[in-house]
Parts: C-alpha cells; structure tokens; sequence
C-alpha cells in the first residue's frame, strides 16, 4: 500500500465519520489515524468488537457481514477496480444508502480508485471541517483533495450512474 492509499483510505472515512470512534482497519494504516490532530480514535487490527463505525479493507469483502458489523452511521472503504467498477458499486448498492466511487492519484500519475460505501454518512457533505483542516505531516491529504476526489468526469458518471447512491 503507498503512502497515497493509506492516507485517502484512513483520512477521507476518519474525516468523515463524527459518530463514534471503533474503527476495523489493516495494521498498515494504523499511523495516519494519529495525523488528525482533533480526535482520537479506537482502532482495531482484528475482529473484536460487535459494530465499528468505520471499517477499512484493501481488497472488497464480504459484504453483508460488513454491513452486519457497521453501526446505523458506519462506513465502508475499500478499493476498486476502476471508477467505473459497474458490479462492486452495483453489489454495495444493495446494502448502502450512500454508494461512491473516489480516486486517488499516485506519485507515477496513475489514478487508482476506491469506493465510500455508508450507512447514512455523505462523504463530502458530512466533511468534518474541524478534523480535515487539522491533520498534520500528509503527503497527498487536505481538505481539498477530500472533496474533489469524489468529482467525477461527467462521462464516468453517466457509466455509473444507475449503480452509485448518492
């Protein structure tokens, strides 16, 4: 996982998510929850609690034991193939209210994508100001990035269109 990834995994749902504060994540990201200045969080390396308010995969899971274990505000990030990835939006969009692909760009100029899947919680309008303009020593994350990473070219829009919740 690059450095990138990390952040826009943990940041953009830490950043995102004002209800609690048990987050199930890979051990990989566990330093980028410590670059938010304004919040601590509880952070959890292994299934060990019944419902998390933030869960983080590298690769989709199972969906319906994610959504389970989430709490009635929880969101989901993950990767995806591509911003267009019709059958994973598709998938979590028969679970989640909120369903969106974002991107990330990689220091080679490669975009990579990942998706926001939530409970309730809007990824761009629910951004808490007070926690994104306040992480310290990133290498891509800001407040900025945060919300144009979920604008989309209207052509990529159009492709997804009919299996993303907003």
């Amino acid at each position: 996982m690059t450095q990138t990834q990390k952040e826009m995994m943990a940041l953009v749902g830490a950043c995102t998510q004002e209800a609690g504060n048990n987050f199930l994540i890979p051990n990989e990201l566990n330093d980028e929850f410590s670059k938010i200045i304004t919040a601590k969080f509880n952070l959890f390396n292994e299934d060990t609690q019944e419902k998390y308010d933030l869960i983080i995969e590298k690769t989709p899971g199972d969906f319906i034991k994610i959504y389970e274990k989430l709490t009635e505000k929880g969101i989901y990030i993950t990767t995806a193939d591509s911003l267009t990835d019709k059958e994973l939006f598709a998938n979590l969009s028969k679970l989640f209210y909120i369903v969106l692909p974002y991107y990330y760009i990689e220091d080679n100029g490669k975009r990579k994508a990942l998706v926001f899947a939530s409970k309730k919680i809007h990824p761009t309008a629910d951004l808490i100001r007070h926690r994104s303009d306040f992480v310290k020593d990133t290498h891509y994350y800001h407040t900025d990035i945060h919300l144009a990473s979920f604008v989309l070219p209207k052509y990529i829009f159009e492709q997804i269109k009919d299996v993303i919740k907003m």
